[in-house]
């Protein structure tokens, strides 16, 4: 039975409702509706919902309506800064006008996006500028934290976001010296936090969600239990970011940054401590080098994930390993004497011991002996030109989720376009450790048979054929001119990506046809997406990064292209460890893993093609395993409900009628 709260939910989304009087042209939603009603049950009787709604349901307006109707304090977590933004400046302003209502709103970012203002005193002091134009890029932040109210490095538009000073004049939780640093009143990251306290709407990301579950910055004051309502959007990016953030990690890169700040705080000391500091900071270097060269030597090959557990040299580094404990084990004893002399000594101990006790347990790894661990772990590294990076991934992080959700005592919803397979959420509720919520799931609201064809061809190898991209950019270019552009073209690998673009070129090239083609990794991303658009003609040919978090409506891209089935890559030591985790249980991890993983890209690529209900366009997809496969036919039908193809000549005509109706048109 319908309760109170949803009725007073319903009525906001009606036809003459608060939103239809600040909405242009409003038009309510049954989904929409149904959604929202189904987040005012979760409110009232406390259960976490995981709620799938398709592209254009208008999931943010119905979590965030009885959010604010219950009249509680809300935490939304999403993985991107696009929608944070939009969270912030847009929705949630719109929402309370429409309801007539007030709340004290904050956008909380991790504390890389703040300007660290004592670390920038010290890159000023010395000299971390490596070249002349990181020299720009320091007097230009160091005058704008003199200026700034929030210290936020996204408004510093002419400082690059690759900017090697960044680094330099940001925190992280390990060298951020608390209330003992100078700026502690002043400082730009607790100012934000202060504020986030007193929200009743505090919108962050998933890395700060995940970092007060984990406790991981001891800066943060555990927000959870304050919130009423949790709400995590884009919650499908959450499964590889939990896998990433729960792992604990060891960089080479982060010792050597480390000792960097060892040396200025041995600045502000004299004598002989500061002999002895820069002697060992020596000593822990040189052992790093060794540890390189001898790993180098070794593989050879760099940047490939090794598995621990099946590298066959592993006890060839303990001896290096070994070396590099004892020297970072000398620093910390030396550290520990002269702790009390200044804050940045202190904080500099306090860090020494962390890296031995990470390096003891990285020398007893490669030495085989076993780790004390309630869950399964997976040991992996990766040999970089002048870095390595350990890595212990867990293979499940369900439990610390579900105890987070326990202890908070509060629902939880989970949203996303896709979450299931088919319907089916046995995968995501399983590795979120939500068995106990409900599920639901809304389809879109748009027309896909009529605005839509997925066309999959069936004169094309299978993937796996040594020149499949070759024959994928041979195959899509007829599309892309008879299109005149107006494309992605999705890939599931740079290689792939690399050579398709490189062909698409030729083929423009060869046939006069003056077409844009942009290749991720020639500019940033967001600058591709600007000149895609600002054309209106062109190809943008990228991988993984493109699949999702990409909105845009239009006659400028009405072809979507993907190469394949985006299956995890063979020989990730994750992903292996979980499929031998999985074999040892008597389960099938292609169809417990694999298929399901697979499942969420291709619906986050494919949801690339439709935005809006004017839209129209065509979905291409090269592989035939998608048809002559049972497991194919599963993905398949995961889909949005377009009109379907597996004849050229049906797809060739398809996109001959669009591009007439765009003659028309103009």
């Amino acid at each position: 039975m319908e309760g109170q709260f949803s009725k007073q939910v319903e009525a906001v989304f009606a036809k003459d409702g608060p939103l239809s009087k600040a909405t242009e042209n409003y038009v309510p939603r049954a989904s929409q509706i149904e959604y929202a009603c189904s987040v005012a049950e979760a409110l009232e009787t406390g259960e976490s919902l995981v709620a799938e709604a398709g592209t254009g349901t208008g999931k943010t307006f119905a979590y965030l309506v009885p959010a604010l109707l219950h009249s509680g304090r809300v935490l939304v977590s999403t993985a991107g800064k696009t929608l944070q933004d939009q969270l912030y400046f847009k929705d949630i302003p719109a929402i309370l006008k429409a309801l007539g209502m007030g709340a004290r709103i904050a956008l909380l970012k991790g504390r890389a996006n703040y300007i660290c203002k004592l670390r920038l005193e010290h890159a000023c002091e010395e000299n971390a500028a490596k070249s002349r134009e990181e020299v720009v890029h320091l007097q230009k932040i160091q005058r704008f934290a003199q200026q700034s109210e929030t210290g936020e490095r996204g408004d510093i538009v002419d400082v690059p976001e690759d900017s090697g000073i960044w680094p330099e004049v940001t925190s992280t939780a390990d060298n951020c010296l608390g209330n003992k640093c100078e700026h502690y009143e002043d400082c730009f990251v607790m100012k934000a936090r202060e504020k986030a306290k007193e929200a009743d709407i505090l919108v962050i990301n998933h890395h700060l969600f995940l970092s007060d579950i984990a406790l991981k910055d001891n800066q943060i004051t555990d927000f959870l239990p304050d919130f009423d309502l949790v709400v995590i959007d884009e919650a499908h990016q959450l499964l590889n970011i939990c896998s990433d953030f729960f792992a604990e990690k060891l960089s080479l890169s982060e010792i050597n940054s480390f000792l960097k700040d060892v040396l200025v705080a041995a600045g502000t000391l004299s004598g002989e401590i500061v002999v002895q500091w820069k002697e060992l900071t020596k000593s822990v270097d040189q052992s790093m080098k060794d540890l390189l060269l001898t790993s180098t030597n070794i593989l050879q090959d760099t940047d490939k994930p090794i598995a621990i557990s099946k590298f066959s040299d592993a006890r060839l580094l303990v001896e290096p390993m070994q070396r590099l404990l004892s020297s970072m084990a000398d620093l910390s004893d030396a550290l520990l004497q002269s702790k009390d002399a200044s804050a940045e000594a202190e904080s500099c101990y306090e860090r020494s011991a962390k890296f031995v006790e990470s390096l003891q347990y990285w020398t007893d790894v490669f030495s085989g002996k076993k780790t004390d661990s309630k869950v399964p772990i997976i040991h992996w590294f990766t040999l970089r030109k002048s870095t390595m990076n350990f890595n212990a991934t867990p293979i499940s992080f369900s439990e610390k989720l579900n105890s987070a959700r326990d202890s908070q005592g509060k629902p939880w919803v989970l949203t996303s376009a896709t979450l299931s397979m088919n319907g089916n959420f046995d995968h995501f509720v399983e590795e979120m450790g939500l068995e106990d919520a409900k599920t639901k799931h809304w389809d879109s609201p748009f027309d896909y048979k009529s605005q839509a064809l997925l066309y999959i061809p069936d004169d094309i190898p299978q993937p796996g054929v040594q020149d499949f991209p070759d024959k994928v950019a041979a195959k899509i270019w007829p599309f892309i001119k008879e299109n005149q552009g107006r494309a992605f073209v999705l890939c599931t690998t740079l290689r792939a990506m690399e050579t398709i673009g490189k062909h698409l070129r030729y083929y423009a090239e060869r046939d006069d046809l003056p077409l844009k083609i942009l290749v991720q990794k020639e500019a940033p991303k967001q600058e591709l997406l600007r000149q895609f658009k600002e054309s209106g003609s062109a190809v943008l040919v990228g991988s993984m990064s493109f699949w999702e978090g990409v909105d845009i409506k239009g006659d400028v891209l009405s072809l979507v292209i993907i190469d394949k089935i985006p299956f995890p890559p063979p020989g990730d030591p994750v992903f292996d460890g979980k499929c031998d985790f999985v074999t040892a249980k008597g389960e099938d991890p292609f169809k417990k893993i694999s298929i399901p993983q697979a499942t969420m890209h291709l619906m986050q690529g494919a949801g690339r093609l439709i935005r809006d209900h004017k839209d129209l366009g065509m979905l291409m997809i090269c592989d035939s395993r998608l048809t002559r496969r049972n497991y194919g036919k599963v993905i398949w039908q995961s889909l949005p409900d377009f009109a379907r193809t597996t004849r050229m000549d049906v797809a060739f005509d398809f996109v001959k009628e669009m591009a007439a109706m765009r003659k028309e048109k103009s």
